[in-house]
């Protein structure tokens, strides 16, 4: 029973990562219709942007969390108004490869920036555990899942309560008839782009403070991406859902599937391929995701 207890939080914990991560797909993808392919790297940067402050600067931990947060939101403002902007009304296609270029270019100036070792963040609970019945629970586990739940109560408050919220669901619903009602449309998608990008920041300090600030951590976006479709690409509560899904499904995997030896055939570490199968076979069943929205088009 504690080893279950123990695989659920750590699980809900990866879980919240790929959530975070799954929201900014979500909340680009809806106001601008672009499926950002970088977004596993402005999580890997915005690691390094915590580091750069907590590690290498000296600032206090949560001085650093903040300002890697506005650096995120301020790249991903940069980022729409260089690209993007100028790529509304284009094939899909072609904004899919801009972003599969952003990716590169983007990891490619952080190797040149910060390098290609491995990397710690000096944070207030590294290494510090909390027994809870008989189960011993990392604090920083404990701390992603507090914080995620906060911003994602924030965030469904955001989008239901405050009229800079409204004006983005009714962007993403409609961005031409928005622009009638008089919405800057392209400052919602700035804006998009800028929350989306300083939610992959969260998810990058957050996953940094579990394992290690490195380039290849940005691999951890395709997971996400995952998260998001299972969850449903225009749906925030399914990015919650399908994060959640993944990261407890890897989990078990990780603790009972590796490894695992039957007729004579071994297991390697299998929790990627669980989680990815589990994926697939909930979009055969239901293609537009858990809570995702079939659009239908009158001709």
């Amino acid at each position: 029973m504690e080893k279950a207890m123990e695989i659920i939080i750590n699980g809900l914990s990866t879980g919240a990562i790929y959530a975070l991560l799954a929201l900014g797909f979500v909340l680009i993808f809806k106001s601008t219709g672009i499926l950002n392919f970088a977004q596993g790297e402005l999580c890997m940067v915005g690691a390094f942007f915590c580091y750069t402050f907590a590690t290498l600067l000296g600032l206090p931990y949560v001085a650093a969390f903040l300002i890697a947060i506005i650096l995120g939101g301020l790249l991903g403002a940069v980022i729409d108004f260089l690209f993007f902007r100028r790529l509304v009304g284009e094939p899909i296609f072609s904004t899919i490869m801009v972003t599969v270029g952003l990716a590169s270019v983007i990891t490619s100036g952080a190797g040149l920036i910060w390098g290609h070792d491995v990397y710690s963040i000096t944070a207030p609970f590294t290494d510090k555990t909390f027994v809870l019945g008989g189960v011993v629970l990392g604090r920083g586990a404990l701390y992603t899942i507090g914080i995620s739940i906060l911003l994602f109560i924030v965030f469904v408050l955001f989008f239901n309560r405050s009229l800079l919220g409204v004006s983005m669901r009714g962007t993403s619903e409609d961005p031409h008839t928005a622009g009638l009602m008089g919405i800057n449309v392209k400052k919602i998608h700035m804006l998009a782009w800028a929350i989306g990008s300083a939610v992959a920041v969260v998810a990058g300090i957050f996953l940094a403070d579990q394992s290690f600030v490195r380039l290849p951590m940005s691999h951890t976006g395709i997971k996400a991406m995952s998260a998001a479709i299972l969850g449903g690409m225009d749906s925030i509560k399914g990015a919650i859902v399908g994060g959640a899904i993944i990261g407890l499904v890897e989990g078990f995997a990780a603790n009972y599937l590796s490894g695992m030896v039957v007729g004579g055939f071994h297991f390697g570490d299998v929790k990627d391929v669980t989680a990815f199968s589990i994926m697939i076979l909930v979009l055969m069943i239901k293609p537009h995701g858990i809570f995702g929205k079939e659009k239908v088009e009158r001709v």
